[in-house]
Parts: structure tokens; sequence; C-alpha cells
């Protein structure tokens, strides 16, 4: 089963996508400008992402969780626009938003 939902922020809507797999659930939250991802990914996987900024994070399941989770690593992209390691993962997609800090 695959559910998608719109994650209303402050001056932004994201895409959340639940994957539900058995023993295996999996969770994303993007934007035009963002992917917020779990630890289970391996950054390598988003090499090619150039353009957008990859963030991962500790933990959580569900996109509430996940955006409260703290940011554990992410791409160039992601450090350039200024998210930093530790922050909430809510806090660093509204970073990420924002147009004028590239």
């Amino acid at each position: 089963m695959v559910e998608i939902k719109s994650i209303q922020l402050p001056d932004t809507s994201l895409l959340g996508m639940h994957l539900h797999l058995p023993g295996y659930p999996i969770d994303l939250i993007m934007s035009t400008k963002a992917i917020l991802v779990q630890q289970m990914f391996d950054l390598t996987y988003f090499q090619k992402a150039n353009d957008i900024a990859i963030i991962q994070i500790e933990g959580g399941h569900g996109f509430a969780s996940m955006l409260a989770s703290k940011v554990c690593a992410m791409n160039e992209y992601a450090r350039k626009r200024h998210v930093k390691i530790g922050m909430s993962a809510k806090e660093a997609l509204l970073i990420c938003e924002k147009e004028d800090n590239a």
C-alpha cells in the first residue's frame, strides 16, 4: 500500500509518501527543493542529486515523527543551503524552501 499526503508547513506545502511494506515501512517527505529520508537510505544513492537537498534524519516513522527528528547527514547542496547536523528536520526543510539562501 502507498499513502500520499499533503503536509502543510508555514509558507510551504510538502508531499509525504509512505510505502507500507511488511516489516519494512518507508517514509519520505519531499518538495521541489528537498527530500527528507530516513537513516536506512545510503546517501550515495542520491549522489547525482546536485540540485536538490537530501536530508537524512536519525529516526522516525510517520510524517510527524520525521519532522521532529534531528538531521544526521546531508548532501553538499543541503549544506550550501545552511542545513546543519542536529537541527530539526522541519527547520532544515523550511531553510531549503527559502529562495534567497542559495
